[in-house]
Order: C-alpha cells, then sequence, then structure tokens
C-alpha cells in the first residue's frame, strides 16, 4: 500500500511541473512538447539500465521469447500513450488531468478479468467504478469549461492506453522487473524522440530546463519500476486502483506549482469524494489469496 501511495505521489508531481516546465522554457509546438517527452523517457530508461547493470553486475537482458512483449510494452505504456498525454496535458488543467488519469483506474478493474483469469468483476467493484468515473466526468462537463477533444479527450484516450500496456507489463515482466521497464521506457521513449526530431522538434538547454527533465525522468524511472513490481506481485486491479489517489496528490501538487485553486471550488471537492469513495469500494471487493 505505501509503495502503490508512493508511485502516485511522484506521478501526481509530473503533471503540474510538465505544465510548469511548457511555461518557463516557452514550449508551445505539439513537435517542440514531444522532445520534451521524448528526451524524459529515454533518460529514465537510461536511468533504470544504469541501477539494473549496478545492482546485477552483469547488462540488463530480457529472454527472447519476451523480447516482443516488452516493445509492445513501451509502445503502449509509454510511446503511444505519452504523446497523446503531453498534447492533452497543454490543452487543459493540471488539475482535471490528474482527476481523469484516475479512469485508468476504473478501466482496469473492468477489462482485467478479461485478461487474467484470477481476477473477478463483483457487483462492489462495478458500483465503485459507476460513482468513481462519476467524478471523473463531473469536473468535466461545467458550464465554465466543457469538454475538449484535444484536451481532455486526449489525456482520457491515454488512460485506456496506459491501462492496456499495464497488463501487458504484468505479463512480460515477471522475473525481469528491471530490465523490462528500462527497456520499455528507452524504447517508448525513442519512439517519441524520432518523431519529434522529424517534426523540428527542440526546446532550450539550459540549467533550468534540465532539472526539470532530469526531475521528470526520476519520477518515470522510479514510479515505473516500482509499480510494474507492483503489478506483477498483485492483481493488476487491486494495484491499478490506487490510481484514483493521482486527482488529490495531484490537484495538491498543481496548487503548489502553479497556483490552480479551483481545487477548492466545490465542484472539485465533489469530484474527489466520489472517486475516492470509489477506490474505497472497488478495494472492499476485492479478495486476495493467502
Amino acid at each position: 500500500m505505501l509503495a502503490a501511495v508512493l508511485c502516485t505521489v511522484l506521478w501526481g508531481s509530473a503533471y503540474p511541473v510538465i505544465k510548469y516546465g511548457y511555461q518557463a522554457l516557452s514550449i508551445t509546438s505539439v513537435a517542440d512538447k514531444l522532445m520534451f517527452a521524448g528526451v524524459r523517457f529515454v533518460l529514465a530508461g537510461g536511468m533504470v539500465f544504469v541501477f539494473t547493470w549496478c545492482k546485477n553486475r552483469r547488462v540488463p537482458t530480457v529472454p527472447r521469447e519476451r523480447v516482443g512483449g516488452v516493445l509492445l510494452y513501451g509502445f503502449l505504456q509509454t510511446g503511444l500513450m505519452y504523446i497523446l498525454n503531453y498534447i492533452g496535458v497543454a490543452n487543459t488543467t493540471a488539475t482535471k488531468t490528474s482527476i481523469i488519469t484516475a479512469a485508468s483506474a476504473f478501466f482496469a478493474v473492468l477489462f482485467a478479468p478479461l485478461f487474467f483469469r484470477e481476477e473477478r468483476l463483483t457487483v462492489g467493484k462495478v458500483v465503485g467504478v459507476l460513482i468513481g468515473m462519476t467524478g471523473i466526468f463531473l469536473v468535466n462537463n461545467t458550464a465554465l469549461d466543457g469538454f475538449s477533444f484535444m484536451g481532455e479527450g486526449l489525456v482520457l484516450i491515454s488512460m485506456l492506453l496506459n491501462t492496456a500496456g499495464s497488463f501487458v507489463g504484468k505479463r512480460v515482466s515477471k522475473g525481469v522487473i528491471y530490465e523490462s521497464t528500462a527497456y520499455q521506457l528507452g524504447f517508448g521513449g525513442s519512439m517519441i524522440l524520432l518523431i519529434a526530431l522529424f517534426m523540428g522538434g527542440r526546446f532550450p538547454l539550459t540549467w533550468q530546463s534540465v532539472g526539470i527533465v532530469l526531475f521528470l525522468a526520476f519520477v518515470s524511472a522510479a514510479a515505473f519500476t516500482l509499480w510494474t513490481a507492483l503489478l506483477v506481485l498483485h492483481e493488476a486491479g487491486q494495484i491499478l486502483v490506487f490510481n484514483m489517489l493521482i486527482p488529490v496528490t495531484g490537484a495538491l501538487w498543481s496548487y503548489v506549482i502553479l497556483g490552480e485553486d479551483r481545487i477548492f471550488e466545490p465542484l472539485y471537492i465533489v469530484s474527489i469524494v466520489l472517486t475516492a469513495v470509489g477506490i474505497v469500494l472497488v478495494n472492499r471487493s476485492t479478495k486476495t489469496k493467502e
């Protein structure tokens, strides 16, 4: 539980830092945003790779029969997912982004039984999903903000990809958690970087930009490694449902870093309460084996 909460704290900090990076470095074009993301994930993969090499005192490798699965893991979890996510984040608020991100927890609960025999869909889980999704969509249907496909829409689609990637990662990472994380981050990041280079993406190289990118790379390296380990050791739905905490950590980080104080408005508070009720109901309905 503590490890899962730590991951949500790290990921919750990423969204406002990305938004801050866009503003501080004057990153506005899609190509520049993808370059920003590609560098981040390539560095994150390198961090995990070096750590694993030092830990095991040998070059990290994965079994030949899992190479395709690890590449698919990187394509879904890091490559395509973050291409859409970075664009979406730029077109909505960090607080709303963190709340929509919680949708991945509900996608996991609904779809996990289709892919893993040990997971069951119960009435309690369904009720929790419905209540939580109500909270997520409530914040996107206000007269003030509305719903934008290029903003909230892309973030929501990226969360579907996040769920699919998590399922793939659970299957291919058993016994090679560090190795699969390093290669999936590196492959996905390289994919983003190549697209950004082709589109002419760039961002200024300053001490500030280096610090922002290194922080985001560390967040990805630490959180993805720990998250992958949790997915391998536990039911996917049981772990992914902790994404529901991201609205809380993300909104608080957004207030601290960006000064987005809408988190204190009644609508956002109601949304967070509903998502919290959803995670409680899903957890209460999860049966674990001794």
